[in-house]
């Protein structure tokens, strides 16, 4: 089966990792290789498992590792247990061994003498059986200790990079949601879009803050590390009283006063050379110098840009007010939406038709309700786990990165690979009016799962690959709900909607004339609380050129509506 819109797309890769030197690398195939294969060929590739699972990005396989950490806990108190009787046993018979020494029993003719000969007779016979027993035990032990040994390389430990990922997902949460840092010292979770505390059974040390603070700054989080960075310092008693048992492999710290006002003041020359916020940093609106605080450009009133493309700081803090739940738009914009029952004409939803919900006149955005059942979910979210990757983003000549502006782990599917695929392909064409057939129709489905913190900055899904191939509509659907943050937002048309499982959202990338839509620029914002699971599927423009003519463009003119 030739694929030539879904191999002409370079979001496309097809990754396998490869673990060397602790790297995860994505493999792309040439375009040239692609079109000869058939569709088995790339699901054979494509359903390589990576022999790194990525933890960091994904909530799926730190899970995993919970549960992988809790059955090597078990070997490991056998272990203790068998080598703590091994030492006990070992250390009697060599006491045992040091009193024939001293009595000379390394001497020549040692034996001679029979109470020599009793002693040392006596020393082997009652003493060795429970040295064999002992050594036995620690023995049966051994497959395992090979299986202890064997997580690194085969079932994925994290690494430090693991760990400085996590912490700056942390970073990313304070920064977006405003935690309550001194809830969070005492295991509460508190934050800005939910006031309620959520309990939780660890509380971070001094230690803990200091490196989420590091991180931040690391990233270039300033207003994170500074908060992070003065909270280990308010923990930290000088003395070190307060240490948890993961802090003694932790590598000495040293919390001053002085590191956390060197972090204030660069967080100040940033904010002064590059604003607030941008897709590589964040600040406070303001600075922590007194002097520079009192610039009239650090009191101007926020201002709101919709309906057009604004600058990327402005897109930054809008970005930021709608993943807090703001809708940014006025009343007599919102009061014009609408929600309805919708069939669009087909039969499949004559009985029972689908509760549309409009979230944007113009451009056109919508979220359709239970597209996919609760089982379905739960299938596809078995199905693609365990070929999670490390989520890429798109260099401007094509290849692709792993980048902190996104983090997040994809997994790759054809229609045909699940059932519930197949007929979720037959669902979008009839609710959307198009062709959503994997060829010309419509990429593959990815399927992404959220780790700690785990977002998407502000992007576009059109990319500029040719007109027959690009994007002219995103469909994604929800597969968990999310309790608190990971809301998918779209800064100029100032709205955003929060996962809801089973539900879609569904909205136009392109204009009737293929050009690209910048309102339509969205981000996934970062996961407070709970598992984000989604899965997408884009429409090609060249697949719908026979159901989705082109035409003059005019203002308002919106591509083909469900109607009910």
């Amino acid at each position: 089966m030739n694929l030539p819109a879904v191999l002409g797309a370079v979001t496309l890769a097809f990754a396998t990792c490869a673990a060397a030197n602790n790297q995860r690398y994505l493999f792309v195939p040439p375009v040239e290789l692609l079109n000869r294969m058939t569709d088995e060929e790339i699901r054979e590739l494509i359903r390589k498992e990576p022999p790194v699972p990525p933890l960091a990005t994904s909530t799926y396989h730190l899970s995993v590792l919970a549960q992988d950490e809790a059955r090597a806990a078990v070997k490991l108190r056998a272990l203790v247990e068998a080598m703590f009787s091994a030492h006990e046993v070992l250390s009697r018979y060599l006491s045992s061994w040091e009193e024939l020494v001293g009595a000379g029993v390394e001497a020549e003719g040692f034996a001679s003498h029979p109470l020599h000969a009793y002693a040392l007779t006596k020393h082997v016979s009652l003493g060795w059986p429970h040295v064999e027993a002992a050594l036995q035990a620690v023995s049966n032990l051994s497959q395992d200790t090979e299986w202890l040994l064997s997580r690194s390389e085969k079932r994925g430990v994290p690494t430090g990079e693991d760990l400085a990922t996590v912490a700056g997902g942390m970073a990313r949460l304070h920064d977006y949601y405003s935690l309550n840092l001194t809830a969070l010292a005492h295991a509460r979770l508190v934050s800005a879009i939910d006031a309620r505390p959520v309990p939780c059974g660890i509380t971070p040390s001094a230690l803990d803050l200091h490196r989420i603070g590091s991180e931040a700054v690391s990233h270039n989080v300033l207003n994170s590390g500074v908060d992070f960075l003065r909270a280990a310092l308010d923990r930290w008693d000088g003395n070190a009283s307060f240490v948890k048992s993961a802090d003694t492999f932790d590598r000495h710290r040293n919390l001053r006063q002085t590191d956390l006002r060197k972090v204030e003041k660069f967080h100040d020359q940033i904010l002064e050379r590059k604003g607030p916020r941008s897709t590589f940093h964040s600040t406070y609106e303001r600075p922590f110098n007194k002097t520079l605080a009192r610039k009239k450009k650090y009191h101007k009133k926020d201002e709101v840009v919709l309906g057009e493309l604004g600058n990327s700081i402005q897109g930054q803090k809008q970005y930021y007010r709608l993943c807090r739940g703001e809708d940014l738009r006025p009343v007599d914009v919102t009061s014009r939406l609408y929600c309805r029952y919708v069939t669009n004409g087909s039969p499949l939803y004559r009985i029972g038709p689908l509760r549309m919900e409009v979230q944007s006149l113009d451009p056109y955005v919508v979220t359709l309700e239970e597209v996919v059942t609760p089982s379905e979910a739960a299938d596809l979210v078995d199905a693609s786990a365990r070929y999670l990757m490390r989520s890429s983003t798109i260099r401007a000549n094509g290849g692709s990165a792993e980048s902190f502006m996104r983090t997040s782990s994809t997994a790759w599917m054809l229609d045909s690979d699940l059932p519930v695929l197949s007929e979720l392909t037959h669902r979008i064409e009839q609710i959307a009016g198009v062709n959503a057939q994997q060829n010309r129709g419509a990429e593959m489905y990815q399927v992404v799962n959220y780790g700690v913190g785990g977002h998407y900055t502000v992007h576009h899904d059109y990319i500029d690959k040719g007109l027959i191939n690009n994007r002219i509509a995103t469909f994604l659907v929800y597969l968990k709900d999310v309790p608190q943050g990971g809301r998918t937002v779209f800064p100029w048309v100032g709205t955003g909607v929060r996962p809801k499982r089973g539900s879609a959202l569904l909205w136009y990338n392109m204009n009737r004339v293929g050009m690209p839509d910048s309102r339509l620029q969205h981000g996934a914002c970062p996961v407070l609380l709970g598992d984000k699971w989604v899965i997408n599927k884009w429409i090609f423009y060249g697949g719908q050129l026979h159901t989705l003519p082109c035409g003059p463009e005019k203002k308002g003119d919106t591509i083909r509506q469900p109607q009910a």
